[in-house]
């Protein structure tokens, strides 16, 4: 009877509440990535000097990839329509599917966020590996979040408003790095390590609890058609879609000159992010450790790596 307090203010949750919630879930993982695999490879791994370029390539490569090719795949998966056969997913089906698909990947990306500060394999070897498969499951995740957006709101209004508590519990999510500082310690791990442990364990608990929560909701609403909440309809998806072949879609991309500019400043935002950030925790011990307070160093840890870098980080 304990429970019920508890478990009923959680269902009670706003669906905008919940949705922005995952943010928190990943941002608590990333912004503590972003500033910490560089160094812990460097100066904790003794990573080589080539062993760390090759598999930063490779990671820029696999990088600039994976985001139209796991979004083509989504799409076909979801959107395609079968015209001979006369079926398709209804829309709400659509939105159950990327629900589901979150509390998959969320939890796999929790625990792709541990490999990295576990030596488990030659530093270049595990580098590259651990970078590869993080950024998948970070863009599985993102994608999938973000995709939620237009099936979860109809009006800008409420978009804006789900994309409010994205924000806020993207702030929120900095504040794992307030701590992160407190246990950064290169001569003894196991502190930083066990604090990475509890992220990660919080975050993939997050994420199947908020997925779980909005699957109910996406049912309700399937009971109730007249639910205000949720833009899911019981009508056909795919239907204007058709089926596209992979290169089919990356010729349409690389003939959209809009998205050829935004993938120019996404490089030059994306590489600003990651060279800020990954690399400022070593300017820090080297320039400025003598100099400031564990409490100051926190607070420039924690606002350089606010905001979090979007899809293609």
């Amino acid at each position: 009877m304990g429970l019920g307090g508890p478990q009923a203010w959680l269902l009670g949750l706003p669906t905008a509440v919940v949705y922005g919630s995952l943010t928190l879930f990943t941002t608590v993982l990333h912004n503590v990535f972003l500033l910490y695999y560089v160094d812990t490879f460097v100066s904790v791994y003794k990573i080589s000097k080539a062993a760390f370029w090759v598999g930063e390539t490779v990671f820029l490569l696999w990088n600039s990839l994976n985001d139209p090719l796991f979004g083509w795949l989504s799409d076909h998966q979801f959107l395609s329509s079968r015209p001979r056969s006369g079926t398709g997913l209804s829309s709400r089906a659509v939105v159950l599917a990327r629900v589901r698909a979150l509390g998959w990947h969320g939890p796999l990306l929790a625990l792709s966020f541990l490999v990295f500060w576990v030596p488990w394999a030659p530093a270049g070897l595990q580098f590259l590996l651990c970078l590869c498969l993080y950024d998948s499951f970070l863009t599985l995740v993102d994608l999938h979040h973000h995709a939620l957006l237009a099936d979860l709101a109809l009006s800008a209004h409420d978009r804006t408003h789900l994309n409010f508590y994205c924000s806020l519990f993207s702030a929120a999510g900095s504040l794992s790095v307030f701590a992160s500082y407190a246990f950064w310690n290169k001569e003894d791990f196991s502190s930083f390590r066990a604090f990475c442990v509890t992220l990660a364990v919080g975050s993939a608990l997050g994420f199947v609890g908020a997925t779980r929560l909005l699957r109910q909701r996406v049912e309700a609403a399937g009971r109730e058609p007249g639910c205000p909440e949720l833009a899911a309809d019981s009508g056909l998806c795919g239907e204007e879609v058709g089926n596209i072949t992979l290169g089919q879609y990356l010729w349409q991309l690389a003939h959209h000159r809009n998205f050829l500019w935004f993938v120019l400043m996404d490089l030059v935002q994306v590489f600003h992010c990651h060279f800020n950030s990954n690399f400022f925790p070593l300017f820090l011990e080297h320039l400025l450790s003598d100099h400031i307070s564990l409490s100051t160093g926190s607070f420039l840890l924690a606002t350089v790596s606010s905001p979090r870098a979007p899809v293609s980080s």
